[in-house]
């Protein structure tokens, strides 16, 4: 099914595809802010507080010492790979 375009749609679309459409300054900083915005909430840290075993927080914390990263970084990075998929969960 074929959309019809009205004649202002057809111009906007001819200006688009041949480069001649603008930014206005105030859609630059509207743009910029959005994506410091997006950047500062997937950059910001949240505190997570959990319950685990005496004994898998002494096994963590040996993990740290022995790869030389922090229990807590160690668990937010198993955390990252498991919701980007890249590592399976099986209980």
């Amino acid at each position: 099914m074929k959309t019809k375009l009205n004649q202002e749609e057809v111009d906007i679309l001819q200006s688009h595809d041949n480069n001649q459409l603008k930014i206005s300054k105030t859609r630059k900083i509207d743009l910029q802010n959005a994506v410091r915005s997006a950047k500062d909430t997937i950059e910001r840290k949240a505190e997570l507080s959990i319950r685990i075993s005496e004994k898998d927080l002494r096994n963590l914390k040996l993990k740290e010492l022995e790869i030389g990263i922090s229990h807590q970084n160690i668990v937010s990075a198993l955390i990252h790979k498991y919701l980007e998929d890249k590592i399976d969960l099986t209980i």
